[in-house]
Formats: structure tokens, sequence, C-alpha cells
């Protein structure tokens, strides 16, 4: 029995291993294709689709009985729910098989590739009627994707089961949804006799939790309830700040919609309210509303960059905020509209008031480009306090004036990405002026790196002296060396120093420190067109290498807004009419700078040339001036009738020197003009207020203009005021006015602080030597002391009806007088005079002629005639004379008069008023007649120097005849 009993079981054992392993090896070598319709047909009708199997089938038996076909396509073209599968996976009860039927128990699509255009197996349906296999069955997706318009579920898998007939439903699983991973569980429960069933939904991702709790309805898609979201950290989700947030709204969902409302959400320390909208149809979207009272927007520039790649679907944002907190500054009344869809960001409207009170309003779009998110769109700006806007923006400039860069309107198109700024077809008025082109700005990548600006504007008026009136802006500031800089500018009125030009361009780039002008050119500049070029190198080594500036006219009177010499330009402007021209050119040679220039004007060249140093502070070269006529170019210049003591000629000047930046040293100049020779050298030293100078001028021939003295325009001296120096000054002949003047003159004159000093002065004047001093200050003040010795006349001296006109003459004198034109002078002189003269002749009365007609044997009426005719006019020679003057304020008082002559004497008294050129003399004239003694004539003089009236008093020679003639004859 017990052997029997071994016996069974080993052939139980061995009939159990048979069947195992024919249950193992038998199967997959069978044709299951014959089941192919059978299981499409059942598949078909219980998920609603097309279910087709286009690949081969396999069984396993062991450890379950599996069904695997490949190739697996749900759905038609067109319909809402399509998809295909690497494989179908079915677990078959294994009983229920041996019976000859097919149970699944589990359902398991490998790799699945689903799109739906709406949702899939409806849920209400599943809720009341599931499909009989759901019942118990489980099903399963493995490395699944699904699409749902622009939506991609990616790594999709999950597990679908259910707890009985009528649920509930529980799905478990994962996805990705751009690039973030989910797990997510959601439950189905039993519908109700109304048709409402429970959902409760949990997603999970990265320490984040979404939870949405509600019911579902009966008769379509309708779901109800409330979603709560929360995390410790919102940026691992989305690209924002690394912030906690909170989130909670009442969810409404009806077929493909739905919507968010009441939403409250806290962002760190940050409150927002708003709502939430979504639809499926046509293509999925999210509308966002947010609103804030506060919030701080600098953690959320750099996260924004984000946005483009982050949605998975468009995305519509309306931002509110009252006050938003940015880089130090704050705006008010933001406002944005935005929509986030397809790698862009169209920013269908946004505005805020920025600091300063500017208001901002743009619209475009944002898209990805390969620096990174690009801006383009229209930018209006108006900011009635643009001081306080770039004090915002750190881009106050420091060489800006206080009285520039105050206002800004502007409209434009904005094209913005990482590093790049470009603002183009921009119009507005900057300070009231009307301003139109464009800007391209490209910031470094760092701080090391070099800014770069394109600039192309047009404006219509542009003040230098105010745009540059803050710290001083040359080659050598620092900032020039940190940008490379590519400009055109246009203007159509430009002022710079008071100087106005009209139609001015410029065409100029500064790149790796060079600057370099290739073009500026200015027309109605001091009545000509400028063109300028030339090239610079700035930094600490700052130079001007090279440049060309050409500078010609048809006015040349206007030249003299540009020259120092205005004043005499502007007097002379009505004989400046003709046209000129100026050119200059220099290149750097080593360390210097060549320099040449050629100016033409009014007949007249100019011509330079030399070397300077790098900074044009140091000049040594030569100059040449040249003109035909040395008159007429001086009554061009201001200085008219000088024909008359300069005579007729050319005019040359040539000199050389070194010119500093405060000095000039002149090694020699000569000049030649009409009878002028003149060779010079010296040196200037300049100061704020005027300088000083030390000269040695030398002179073959120095003429000057004679003094007109009844000239009553006063000279000024002004010009004269904070200077100082010395010149010593040699001339071997110094003619003044028509007269010969001086011989062999040395003096030095020397000027203090406006007042002029002519000390040590020699001369030869008329055989004798004349030496003195004299002095003449800004307010008036004239001294003058001389002494002329041994001078021999030869001519009258005066040239008045009483006057010296030969003889020996010695003279001193001392005045003072205050007044500063010749007409003063005269009228305010005081101060003494003495003059002696011997062998000489006295015009103005014959003395020899009246004495003659005294002791002739002539009757009394002829004598008579004869006298008053010998005191009408004549000469008288002399012996010696000696006169004695004390003047008072303009009026000269004859203190003493001697004159001794063979003839016989005379002597005088009266006063010459300077003021009125009148005088009034009483001459007392005793002639000489032999042993006989003759009497005395008196001669008085008043009225006008030059036509002076005479009363002759003649009755002492009268009586004198008359007693003669009674007298008894011997």
């Amino acid at each position: 029995m017990g052997s029997f009993l071994r016996l069974i079981a080993w052939i139980g054992g061995f009939l159990a291993a048979l069947v195992l392993l024919a249950a193992w090896l038998v199967p997959p070598r069978l044709d299951w294709t014959v089941y192919r319709e059978e299981l499409q047909r059942i598949a078909s009708a219980q998920l609603g689709r097309e279910f087709r199997i286009d690949g081969p089938f396999a069984l396993a038996l062991l450890p379950a009985p599996r069904l695997a076909a490949r190739g697996v396509v749900i759905g038609e073209a067109g319909d809402s729910f399509t998809g295909s599968a690497d494989e179908l996976r079915l677990t078959l009860a294994l009983g229920r098989l041996l019976l000859g039927e097919v149970a699944v128990t589990e359902l398991t699509l490998v790799a699945p590739r689903l799109v739906m255009r709406d949702l899939p197996v409806p849920l209400w349906v599943a809720a009341v009627r599931p499909a009989p296999f759901l019942a118990g069955t489980r099903v399963t997706l493995e490395r699944g994707e699904v699409s749902m318009g622009t939506v991609l579920l990616t790594d999709v898998s999950a597990r679908l089961s259910a707890q009985g007939p009528l649920g509930p439903y529980t799905i478990n699983g994962s996805f990705g949804l751009g690039g973030l991973p989910i797990a997510a569980e959601v439950t189905l429960g039993r519908a109700g006799v109304d048709g409402a069933a429970t959902v409760e939904a949990g997603f999970m991702s990265r320490g984040a939790r979404v939870a949405a709790t509600g019911l579902v309805l009966h008769g379509g898609f309708v779901f109800s309830g409330r979603v709560e979201a929360e995390g410790p950290d919102l940026s691992v989700l989305l690209p924002t700040p690394a912030l906690p947030f909170r989130a909670e709204a009442r969810l409404s969902v009806e077929g493909g919609a739905g919507s968010a409302d009441q939403l409250t959400l806290q962002l760190g320390e940050a409150r927002l309210s708003g709502a939430v909208s979504f639809a499926q149809q046509p293509e999925p979207r999210v509308d966002i509303a947010l609103a804030a009272v506060r919030l701080a927007l600098d953690p959320w520039l750099t996260p924004a960059r984000g946005a483009l790649r982050a949605p998975p679907f468009p995305v519509g944002l309306d931002l509110s905020l009252e006050a938003a907190e940015i880089a130090g500054g704050t705006l008010r009344s933001v406002r944005a509209s935005l929509l986030i869809a397809e790698q862009q960001v169209a920013v269908n409207e946004a505005s805020a008031v920025l600091p300063g009170g500017a208001e901002l309003a743009l619209a475009g779009a944002v898209v990805a480009a390969e620096r990174g998110p690009r801006f383009e769109g229209l930018v209006e700006l108006d900011a009635p306090d643009l001081r306080a806007l770039l004090a915002w923006l750190h881009a106050n400039p420091a060489w800006a004036g206080p009285e520039v860069l105050r206002s800004l309107s502007l409209s434009a198109r904005v094209a913005a990405e990482p590093g790049v700024l470009q603002i183009e077809q921009g119009t507005g008025r900057l300070d009231g002026v009307a301003i139109e082109g464009g800007v391209v700005l490209r910031p470094g990548a760092t701080a090391a790196d070099r800014l770069q600006l394109g600039a192309g504007l047009r404006l219509a008026r542009l003040d230098l002296d105010q745009l540059l009136a803050g710290e001083r802006l040359d080659l050598r500031t620092p900032s020039l060396g940190r940008f490379d800089a590519n400009v055109r500018l246009e203007l159509d009125a430009l002022v710079w120093h008071g100087v106005a030009a009209a139609q001015v361009g410029l065409d100029a780039t500064l790149a790796a420190g060079r600057l370099a002008v290739r073009r500026l050119t200015a027309g109605e500049l001091a009545g000509g067109r400028l063109v300028l070029s030339g090239a610079a190198d700035t930094g600490a080594a700052a130079r001007i290498t090279s440049f060309d500036v050409d500078l010609s006219g048809t006015d040349a009177s206007r030249l003299g807004v540009l020259l120092p010499a205005s004043r005499l330009l502007g007097a002379a402007a009505p004989v400046w009419q003709g046209g000129y021209v100026l050119r200059a050119a220099g290149r750097a040679a080593g360390e210097l700078t060549e320099v040449t220039a050629v100016a033409e004007l009014l007949d007249a060249r100019f011509e330079a040339a030399g070397t300077t140093d790098a900074a044009f502070s140091r000049a040594t070269g030569r100059i040449a001036l040249r003109h035909p006529g040395a008159p007429r170019l001086l009554s061009a210049l201001g200085l008219p009738e000088t024909t008359a003591w300069l005579g007729e000629g050319s005019l040359a000047l040539v000199a050389e020197g070194t010119l500093g930046a405060a000095a000039l040293s002149l090694a020699g100049a000569d000049l030649v003009a009409g009878r002028l020779r003149l060779r010079g050298s010296g040196e200037v030293a300049l100061a704020d207020d005027g300088g000083r100078f030390r000269i040695a001028a030398e002179a073959e021939t120095l003429p000057l203009p004679g003094i007109a003295w009844g000239e009553s325009a006063p000279w000024s001296l002004n010009p004269l005021a904070g200077w100082s120096g010395t010149v010593a000054l040699r001339a071997a002949s110094l003619p003044i006015g028509n007269s010969a003047g001086l011989g062999r003159v040395e003096a030095q004159i020397d000027l203090e602080d406006g007042t002029i000093r002519v000390a040590n002065i020699t001369a030869a004047l008329r055989g004798g030597t004349l030496t003195g001093s004299a002095s003449l200050t800004p307010q008036g003040g004239f001294a003058a002391d001389w002494v002329l010795a041994d001078a021999v006349l030869d001519a009258p001296l005066f040239g008045l009806p009483f006057d010296l006109a030969g003889g020996r003459i010695g003279m001193t004198a001392s005045v003072t007088a205050t007044g500063l034109s010749p007409a003063a002078l005269r009228a305010s002189l005081s101060g003494q005079a003495s003059v002696e003269a011997s062998s000489g002749v006295l015009a103005g009365f014959d003395m020899a002629a009246a004495a003659e007609a005294l002791t002739a044997p002539l009757p009394d009426s002829e004598a008579l005639a004869r006298v008053r005719r010998a005191l009408a006019g004549g000469a008288t020679a002399f012996e010696l004379l000696a006169l004695q003057f004390r003047a008072e304020r303009g009026v000269v008082a004859m203190t003493e008069a001697a004159l001794r002559a063979q003839a016989g004497s005379a002597s005088a008294s009266g006063e010459i008023d300077l003021r009125a050129d009148a005088l009034g003399l009483s001459i007392t004239v005793i002639p000489v007649g032999g042993a006989e003694a003759l009497p005395d004539l008196g001669l008085r003089v008043s009225g006008a120097l030059d036509q002076p009236r005479r009363v002759i008093e003649t009755a002492a020679a009268a009586r004198h005849l008359a007693e003669r003639e009674r007298a008894p004859r011997r």
C-alpha cells in the first residue's frame, strides 16, 4: 500500500511537472492570431473606440496566463481620443481560461502614445455605467506619452483600479509636465442617484502639493469644489523667486473649461488676490488675473527669463500693482496684460509711473533669441523730471549742467535683449527741443567689458555751454575709455561759447580709447562753413594725433565772434566785406605734433608752421603775415588815417618763438609796415586777470601818429588792467605825425596794473638832447618831466603867430593833468616850465623895424605907420630869450618873459587859456636907437591862439616924434 501510494505520488509529480513544462514551452509556439478578431471586437466594444492589433501575439501561462500583442492602434483619424502602443499585455484569469473564457484581470499598455482632443473615457459615464471588464481589473500605462492640444505629458506611468463594479476608482501614478516630475493620485467615488460623485485629487512635485476636492455631476463633466496649493519653494515649480507659497480658490469646471475664483495667493510676505480661468477648446489655455497693493519686483527679474520656456500651454496674465519696488525706487500704478505662449510673451499692454513722475507705456512681444529673451515693441515715455528718473537709474552725468536734462518725452520702437538695447524711429522732445532718431546700447557682460554705444540723432537745437556746464569733460576723462561709440548727429542749431552755428553734422567713432571724427560740418559759423576731421587718443596719454580744419566764408566781418580781438573787428565790421579762407592741419610726429596753418582774408595772407606738444600746451614755430597795403589793412582793423604818419607800402610780419599754455617767448620778430621798420624779442606770461611781459624792441624807423589836441574821445586803458611789464625801446628815428620827431631814442616803458610809465627816455631833438619821463594812470592821472638841451630850431616850433622860429633852445618842464583824452589833458594841465633860447628868431613882431622907424628922418605919420607894421608881424633876431610859465587847470600864466636883442629888449606878461585856445598877453618892446633914447612900445594880444587880435600902443612913440620935431635942430 505504501509502495502504491508512493508510485501514485511519483506519477502525479511527473504529470504535474509535465503539465508545467508544457505550459512553459508550448503556448509561445502556438498561433494565437486566430483570437485577433475576437480580442479586437471585445476591446472596441468596451472602450467605445476602434481597437486594432497589427503585430504578432504571444501567450505565456507562467507565472500567470499573459497574452502580449504588439502594434496596437486605438481610434481612427478625427476621433477625440486616438493613440498607439508598442505592446499590449493582458493578464488572464487561469480558471476562466481553462473553461474557454477570456477574463482580463490586468491590462497594460507599454510605451503608449495617446492624443486627446476631449476627455478620454468620460468620467461621468464611467461613474454611472462602468465597463464590465473594469470591475476588478487594473489598467496600467508604462512609459507613456499623452498629448492634449499643446499640453504634453511625458514619462506617464499610472494604474487605474476599481474596488467594485460601480467604483470607487483610483488612479495612482506619475508623469512629467514641462520637465517637472509630478506624482498624482485621483479618487472618483460612486455616483449617487442624482448622478453626483465625489472627486479627490492630489498632486505632489518637489515638495509642493496641490489638492482639489469636490463633486462631479452626471450629464456632462461638471466639477465644483475647492483647490489648495502650498509649498516651501515656488521656484522649483515655476520661474519665480525662491519663496514659500500658499494659494486657495473656488474651482468650477464644466466640460473642457473652468475657473478658479476667490483666489488668494501668499508669496513670501506679499499677498495677492485674483482669479484663474482655463479652457481646453479650441486649445488649452490658462488666464490669470492678479492684483496686489505692494510687491518687490527685484527678486523676480532673473527668474522671469524662464517664463518663455516654462508653460506647456498658453498662459494669459493680467497684473495690477498699486506699488512695486525695484532697483531702490518705487513704481506706481503698475499694469500689465501678458500672453505667454509658443516661446514668446506677448505684451498686450503695460504701463507704470516711474520715479520722478515719469509715465511709461509699452506694447510688444518677448521672444526667445540666441542671447536670451528679446523684447520688441513700442514704448512711450513722458518724464517731466528727467533728473529724478536718471538718478534712480544711476545715470546722471556729472558733466551735464544744471539747466539741461530736465524733461523728456519720447515715442519709439524698442528692441531689448541681454546685452543689447536698441531704440529706433524715436521722436520726442528733450528739454523742450525736438529730437528724433535712434540709439543702440550694448552693455558689457562683465564690469571689465566695454560699453558699446551707437546713436543716430537729429536735434532742433543744442546748447553745449549749458550741456557741458558740469564737471570738466576732456580727452583725459576716465569714462571715455570705458565705452566704444559710433555717433551720427544732425543739429539744426548749435551754440558753444556764445558762438552759434546752423546745420551741424557730426560723424564720429570712439573705439578702444581712440576717437576719430570722420567729418564735422557746420554752416552759418562766423558767416562761413566749417569742415573738420581728425583723430585723438583718450585716457592718461590723451593727445590729438591728427586734424584737418577748413573754414571759409564770404563775410570776414563776422569772424569777430571767433577771435580775441573782437572789439577791433566789431568796430571795423563795415569794411570787412571780403571773403576768407582758414585752413589748418596737424599730424603726430613722435612725441610732438607738426602743425601748419594758412589764412587768407582782406588780401592778407597768414602762414604758420611749427611743432606742439601732445596737449597743445606748448608750441614752437614761425608765423608770417603779409599784405600789399599796410594802411589799408590797418584801416580795416579799425585804425583809420594812418597814411599820413605811416606812409604807403606793404606790411610784412615774420616772427619765431615758443608759445606755452600761459607764456610766449619771442626769439625774434621783424615788422615792416609803410615807413615802419621794427625788430623785437621778449617774453609774455599770461595770468587769469592779465599777465607779465618783458620786451626789447629796436626800430630803424618808428613813426607815430600826431596828437590831435582837440580830440575829446576818451582813451580806454581797461584792456591793460592786470598787466605789468617792461618794454626797452630803441629807435634810430621816431617821426611824430608830419614832423621829423625824435632821433636816437632810448626809453623804458613800464606798465603796472594799467598805469603806463615812460622812464629814462633820451632822444635827439633838433640837434639837442631830450631827457625825461611821463606816466598815465587808468583814472586819467598824467604827469611828465622833461629837459631839452641845445636844440637848434630851423623852423617855427608851434606854427603860431607868436612862436620861436630859430635859434638854440633849452627847455625844462614839470606838468600834471587829469583826463583820458587830449582835450581833457590840455584843459587840466598844471605845472611849470622854463625856456631859454639864444641866437634865435622870435616870430610875432619886428623890433629892429620899429627902432628904425623911430630913428629915421621920416614924417611923423609915416614913422608911426611903420611902427604899427613892425608890431603887427614879422620877426626879431635876439641874443637871449628867457621864459617862465606856470599852468593851473589849463590856464598857463607867463610869469617871466625877457628878450634881449641888438635892436632893444622886450618883456611880456599874461596867460594862455588852453581850454579855449585863447591868449591874453601884454608885451612891452623897448627899442634901441643908438645914443637916442627911444620910447617904449606897447602891444596887447588877445583872442584865438591862431588868429589873435593885436592892440598897438603908439602914444609914447607919437609924443617922442612930436618932441623930436619941436627940439632945435643942430
